[in-house]
């Protein structure tokens, strides 16, 4: 066999590093995925999340995350974050809206001037914590998926470079030597032929494998979505209870 992969050429180094890094990768992604939790985990962990928010506001959340690990404490900790960073950009607004709300106020819009503004900034923090929850859930799931998609294109490209520079070998043996000898010839044609041969042995599982990981990704994007959106709303509300008291 060691004879076999010497006879490749040089090529066979860079192809030996794709399927070393596909292997890894995939059974890397293949164990994250074996994590990931169950509804009824999802849910109990959401729950625990929601409790602690209640109790000890977002401090105790920061403390919940930093002790928990996995796919949902990711998304969790990824939008508390997120919230706290809208929060101070509202906060940098807060005399911009103010004037607006008086404004509108003034031109005989009352409460519903202020309801409007009000409601506007809720629906923007909704819609910056749903794409949170979406970009934070993909960058975990989605983690070296890319790696083993240009794996699985490359590959078959370095094996047929692999074959072209094979058959040169064998064009230029042919052209110093003659053809009356096909020992001439066997090096370039055993290059080309392993080369190529290899580019397909890698692509092939890699391309397997990345469909199929790739599709538990999406699939287990829309559960984790649910949840993500369900904390989001807690964040929301505890924040809008809060900010009702510090009135």
């Amino acid at each position: 066999m060691w004879e076999v992969i010497q006879s490749g050429g040089p090529l066979m180094v860079p192809l030996a590093a794709c399927a070393i890094l596909a292997i890894g990768y995939s059974i890397e992604r293949f164990w994250v995925f074996s994590q990931l939790p169950s509804h009824g985990e999802a849910q109990e962990s959401l729950e625990r999340l929601e409790h602690a928010l209640r109790d000890g506001g977002t401090a105790q959340v920061v403390a919940e995350c930093n002790e928990g690990r996995g796919l949902l404490n990711f998304v969790f900790a990824s939008l508390l974050r997120r919230y706290d960073t809208l929060r101070i950009e509202q906060q940098e607004f807060k005399e911009t809206n103010e004037e607006i709300m008086r404004l509108a106020q003034a031109g005989g819009g009352g409460e519903v001037s202020r309801f409007m503004v009000m409601q506007r900034e809720l629906t923007d923090l909704k819609d910056e914590l749903v794409i949170e929850t979406e970009e934070s859930a993909r960058a975990y799931l989605g983690k070296h998926l890319p790696i083993l998609n240009t794996i699985g294109n490359i590959s078959p490209l370095i094996g047929l470079l692999g074959t072209i520079l094979g058959m040169i070998i064998a064009f230029e043996s042919i052209a110093v030597a003659g053809a009356g000898d096909p020992r001439v010839v066997a090096g370039g044609i055993s290059q080309a032929l392993v080369t190529t041969a290899s580019g397909l042995i890698i692509a092939i599982p890699t391309i397997v494998s990345y469909r199929y990981l790739a599709r538990r990704a999406d699939k287990m994007l829309e559960h984790v979505e649910m949840y993500g959106h369900a904390f989001s709303n807690a964040l929301i509300t505890t924040g809008q209870r809060q900010e009702a008291a510090g009135r």
